[in-house]
């Protein structure tokens, strides 16, 4: 396959970004704040990003604790109860959600402009002061029990899954960050709560609210309720570099579907590299929708696949470039 660009009329035009009017600031206990007024309308989102994921689990590595606590952060503290939280958000007209990923937790609420210090005060009260109610655990367990089952079940989720673990041998983002069934199944109530107390400390986050709202207002409201929560020192946790792939590397699944996922990836840098961004506009030329390269001759001229993409995953450490396809049983 021969995929040749067009030159532009001035291939050496500046990109131009609007100016960045985010206010950050420190608390100093280490608590991170971002705030970007937006008066464009009435909304705000208010969120708190945890500096922890699956790859931070150390000695529970591959057990899931990250994704466990996402789910059991609100189903209780010493003054509010998993009802409580849900029905302040709802009296508000907020949406609340929250996802794992390899290196972080983040927890967010949506909300009208007036409810943001309610945001503010639940999210606060949810990450520092959790009690990881024990019936509250045993349920979530079983959720997230039914998790790994309809993954289990989900063929593009195993082809994910399969391409990182041959990607990576050494380094934790081998591990799917829901974690693995007999891992998660050994994890106590007690490890996990271990792990909440060593990593939702303030110097190990940061809030970001963007939208209708006063920054200064933001801040004084997080000094006033972090003022009790000094600075932790974090334990150490080691997470081992990826050695250099030296040859090819293969891996096939059986699974009972009509139809076949293919996935070609190369390993790259970090989001640091300053090749990332070639790299992401790589991938959008090659496999961004029906016009890209990859889909117009692998699907519309040659009839090979049903559809073709390309992706750029570039986190906070080693990433992957790749290409993948579904098609038809050889």
């Amino acid at each position: 396959m021969h995929l040749h660009s067009t030159p532009s009329a001035d291939t050496t035009a500046a990109l131009t970004f609007p100016a960045v009017t985010a206010t950050t600031s420190t608390l100093p206990n280490g608590l991170g704040i971002i705030v970007q007024e937006d008066r464009s309308a009435p909304v705000a989102s208010v969120q708190v990003w945890i500096e922890t994921g699956s790859i931070h689990e150390d000695r529970h590595l591959g057990a899931g604790i990250s994704h466990l606590l996402e789910h059991m952060l609100f189903k209780g503290t010493p003054t509010r109860g998993a009802s409580e939280f849900a029905q302040r958000i709802q009296a508000a007209g907020g949406y609340i959600n929250a996802y794992t990923s390899f290196d972080r937790t983040v927890y967010w609420i949506d909300i009208p402009a007036k409810g943001v210090a309610t945001a503010l005060d639940l999210l606060s009260d949810a990450v520092m002061n959790s009690t990881l109610p024990p019936d509250e655990y045993v349920k979530e367990q079983e959720v997230i029990r039914r998790e790994f089952a309809m993954g289990n079940d989900d063929p593009d989720r195993v082809a994910s899954q399969t391409l990182f673990a041959t990607a990576f041998r050494e380094h934790p983002y081998r591990h799917p960050i829901i974690g693995h069934l007999d891992v998660f199944n050994a994890l106590s109530r007690d490890e996990v709560m271990a792990y909440y107390k060593a990593r939702y400390v303030p110097n190990n986050m940061f809030f970001v609210v963007v939208g209708d709202v006063d920054a200064a207002a933001v801040r004084a409201q997080l000094a006033e309720i972090f003022a009790k929560h000094p600075r932790v020192s974090l334990p150490p946790v080691f997470i081992p570099a990826e050695p250099a792939q030296l040859g090819r590397r293969e891996a096939h699944t059986e699974f009972a579907t009509e139809l076949t996922r293919l996935h070609l990836t190369w390993h790259i840098p970090s989001a640091a590299h300053p090749d990332i961004p070639a790299l992401d506009v790589a991938a959008m030329v090659l496999g961004s929708g029906r016009s890209s390269r990859l889909y117009k001759k692998l699907r519309e001229d040659l009839a090979l696949v049903h559809s073709a993409d390309a992706w750029c995953y570039a986190p906070g450490q080693c990433g992957l470039f790749g290409v993948d396809a579904i098609l038809d049983p050889a």
